[in-house]
């Protein structure tokens, strides 16, 4: 199994929707696609960078195996989280179950020998699994019942949503006692949280350090973590007791600024003001706001909506809505 501690978590994402239109055109009988998408598949999953740092199709290219379509649609769901031709060929199938299809190790044949069963959602699925009725199934055994099992229960995790009230007192709680760790500068929820939607899935902050392999352990030792899924020098992963999913981002202080605001959102936030860098020939990543390899501004969020001619948008103000949210 990967090492989910390592910070390359999209990359293995990706390559698991990869996997997913290669079964879906299999299906299909399109020639040499499938083929394709799964060594591509592979490359991803064998890629010691986080893709978000290469973040480029020309980049992408040269990887062996990684030609211009796939090259694009790694660029399309690191700005999206998803893609549009994936969403198409699950479209396709009408009565497939795209919940189930979100479950790893799960592809169009099993989702229909499992939908047989009346089995149509996650919670549907973990309660079948539970019960010992996949592995009676043709092409299923033991092992992958209890490995699907194990793939619903961490999807049902990461669908799980509180209200802000419930969230609020562990959310300070944490801030505070991130803040008096020791090589910890700043540190801030992001998220829906910070935008004050009325539910949250999970719980992002960005911390500044320069040991965050220090803070990261630190962090990952007090007494109301549980469950810790990724521990690195980028990223901390880990669930309180209400099951809370969190994710704390290192940053160095230079980036403080671009990652809060990329961290933050809304996803449709954060496209229309890459449009407005693209623009202006500029690229904004989590990383700052470059004019090719030259840094523009980075270290606070208002820095970055100056550069590029915009006011500084609230967080509770940045929308999922794309329209009238920024001046064109």
């Amino acid at each position: 199994m990967p090492n989910e501690s390592d910070g390359l978590e999209e990359n293995r994402s990706f390559a698991r929707l990869l996997r997913q239109m290669a079964a879906l055109l299999d299906e299909d009988g399109v020639a040499f696609k499938p083929a394709a998408y799964r060594r591509a598949a592979f490359v991803f999953d064998d890629l010691k960078q986080n893709m978000r740092e290469i973040n480029d199709v020309k980049e992408f290219k040269k990887f062996p195996g990684v030609g211009d379509a796939i090259a694009t649609k790694a660029v399309e769901f690191l700005e999206t989280g998803s893609i549009k031709h994936l969403d198409a060929l699950l479209a396709k199938r009408g009565g497939l179950s795209e919940e189930l299809m979100q479950i790893e190790d799960l592809g169009p044949k099993r989702v229909r020998q499992i939908q047989g069963l009346g089995i149509h959602t996650t919670a549907e699925l973990v309660d079948a699994a539970k019960k010992g009725k996949l592995k009676e199934l043709p092409r299923f055994s033991e092992t992958i019942e209890k490995k699907i099992l194990e793939n619903a229960e961490n999807v049902t995790e990461r669908s799980k949503r509180f209200t802000l009230e419930e969230v609020e007192k562990d959310v300070e709680t944490l801030l505070r006692t991130i803040k008096k760790v020791s090589g910890v500068e700043r540190a801030e929820a992001a998220g829906s949280y910070r935008r004050k939607k009325e539910t949250v899935g999970d719980i992002d902050i960005v911390v500044v350090t320069d040991d965050a392999e220090k803070v990261s352990s630190t962090i990952a030792g007090l007494p109301f973590v549980t469950k810790v899924v990724a521990h690195g020098g980028t990223k901390l992963s880990f669930n309180f007791k209400s099951g809370l999913r969190t994710d704390i981002r290192f940053v160095r202080e230079s980036q403080w600024g671009s990652a809060l605001l990329y961290f933050t959102g809304s996803k449709e936030h954060n496209i229309m003001m890459r449009k407005v860098a693209i623009e202006k020939g500029w690229k904004l990543s989590e990383y700052g706001l470059f004019e090719g390899e030259k840094i523009i501004a980075s270290k606070e969020e208002e820095d970055i909506y100056k550069a590029l001619g915009l006011e500084w948008v609230p967080p509770e103000k940045r929308s999922d809505q794309l329209q009238e949210e920024l001046p064109f």
